[in-house]
């Protein structure tokens, strides 16, 4: 029973030591956290670089591979391009053929036919219209069909160029 009051009279003379001892182990303490945070928060730093530099690196090997990849897709682009260019010259020059082919053949028809110049009817207006051609007979410029031939083998030569972009 002694203890106690023993106690509180060593606490009350000495309350002025026992506090700073306090203060002192509470400062160690707060001096270790310290260093452990400071510790954890390197070590965080030193791992954000790391992850950082990784990414770059990643990101500069992906850019190189799209570059890479690019080049080839514009490679293989370029020869489709000049494969169907020739196309469109072989298409136009049989297109070119097949016009000067009809042509020769209208004339022939026509030359045979006409033993004497046609005559058209007259009307009460005056002479009457043109000659009446058979059905199936086309009249245009030549000019206008060999626009139209060179437009058509350039559509037939885009449309499987084209088509040909999506096949690897």
């Amino acid at each position: 029973m002694n203890a106690i009051p023993f106690t509180l009279s060593t606490l009350r003379a000495h309350w002025k030591l026992i506090g700073a001892a306090f203060l002192l182990l509470a400062l160690i303490i707060q001096t270790f956290r310290l260093s452990a945070t400071e510790g954890a928060l390197s070590a965080e730093k030193a791992g954000r670089q790391a992850d950082r530099a990784s990414y770059e690196k990643a990101q500069a090997q992906a850019t190189a591979e799209a570059l890479s990849a690019k080049l080839k897709k514009d490679a293989e682009n370029a020869q489709k391009a000049e494969q169907a260019d020739s196309r469109y010259a072989d298409l136009s020059q049989q297109y070119r053929a097949a016009v000067l082919r009809y042509q020769a053949a209208q004339r022939q028809a026509g030359s045979a036919d006409l033993s004497i110049p046609a005559e058209s009817p007259e009307s009460g207006d005056g002479p009457g219209g043109g000659a009446v051609f058979p059905v199936g007979t086309i009249l245009i410029p030549e000019n206008d069909a060999f626009i139209c031939a060179h437009g058509i083998a350039r559509l037939q030569a885009v449309r499987e160029w084209a088509l040909s972009l999506d096949q690897p």
